[in-house]
């Protein structure tokens, strides 16, 4: 099995996914588990890494060069500019893409006629180009609050629909960070229970 995060629980998850997506606050660690992935994918196969939001930590990158090789990392921070870069990355055949977040810039223009139909055509270009690559989509999400009160991902059913893998990360009273398996094509695996892990300099940290 590939080594994904460093836990082994989830990793089984990841292993039998095609799309994996993390959803949380700002600030739950999205942006390092997905540095954290790239790290370990990077070395060896072909990637390309997408921000939207202005998270991306290049000095982090820049301290372990080697871990990123063979990836591309660019930035989006337009909706249309969002649908030209899936195009474009579509043409490199990248083996795995990150897209940190998939669901920023379409917050902004929600409402905006064809904003649902835009987010569907880049996630499923994204998705096919992983797809015929023999890879995975790896992608981060911003949350806002449901009718209900709870927090979901905005957009959540479209990532729904196309994210084999959902994951919801939260920050509890002692600043650890608290990850559930919300939804897995994986019906073998036992229902993961809480994961805890810490946000460090060096990247992630899982707690026993």
């Amino acid at each position: 099995m590939q080594y994904y995060t460093g836990n082994s629980e989830l990793d089984k998850y990841i292993e039998e996914s095609l799309s994996i997506l993390f959803y949380g606050p700002a600030a739950a660690g999205k942006t390092t588990l997905l540095l954290t992935i790239a790290g370990e994918l990077c070395k060896l196969h072909p990637c390309v890494y997408v921000s939207t939001e202005e998270t991306l930590h290049y000095e982090r990158v820049a301290k372990n060069p080697d871990k990123y090789e063979k990836a591309l990392f660019t930035e989006a921070y337009d909706y249309d500019e969002l649908l030209k870069t899936a195009i474009a990355v579509s043409a490199l055949k990248p083996r795995y893409i990150f897209i940190d977040s998939i669901n920023s810039l379409f917050r902004l223009e929600a409402l905006k006629e064809g904003s649902v139909e835009k987010l569907a055509f880049i996630t499923s270009l994204l998705l096919e180009t992983v797809e015929r690559n023999s890879g995975k989509l790896f992608a981060s999400a911003q949350v806002r609050s449901s009718e209900a009160g709870e927090v979901e991902a905005s957009g959540i059913k479209i990532l729904d629909y196309y994210f084999d893998l959902i994951v919801s990360i939260l920050i509890d009273s002692e600043n650890k960070r608290i990850l559930r398996v919300i939804k897995s094509p994986v019906k073998t695996i036992k229902e993961a229970a809480e994961l805890k892990f810490a946000i460090t300099e060096s990247g992630v940290v899982w707690y026993v």
